[in-house]
């Protein structure tokens, strides 16, 4: 029964709340519905489109180089937060490169600052398993 419940769960409606994995905060809304284009929505009202793995991965790239060389850079060289986010960076790649090519959402929380780059099947599936309203995305 249980493979059949999980089948039949694409053909429900879900929406449930996008929670920070850092902060817990909520980060956004998804409304999933058959037959219709998913819908995710920043919790400012905006909606949040999905961007290329291509254009995804230049602007990770970017990120990612524009830290390494805030690094290099004497006068911040002791900041804590740059490992961490150069670490974040090179694990975001590592994702769209596992994703096969997959349009992405990138997930901004306003109360920490913490981004998420998450495609549609891994949402949709986070989704649809969760027996609650919100969703941890980490």
């Amino acid at each position: 029964m249980g493979s059949v419940g999980g089948f039949l769960s694409v053909f429900r409606s879900h929406q449930r709340e996008l929670v920070c994995g850092y902060c817990a905060s909520v980060m956004a809304l998804i409304d999933l519905r058959p037959f219709r284009h998913p819908r995710v929505t920043h919790v400012n009202g905006a909606t949040v489109l999905p961007m290329g793995e291509g254009m995804a991965r230049r602007v990770t790239q970017t990120r990612l180089a524009s830290a390494r060389e805030v690094q290099a850079d004497p006068l911040f060289v002791r900041d804590p937060d740059l490992p961490c986010f150069i670490e974040h960076s090179e694990r975001q790649l590592d994702y769209l490169a596992r994703q096969g090519g997959e349009p992405v959402y990138e997930l901004l929380c306003t109360d920490c600052g913490a981004n998420y780059l998450r495609s549609m099947p891994h949402l949709s599936a986070q989704v649809r398993r969760s027996a609650t309203s919100r969703v941890t995305v980490s």
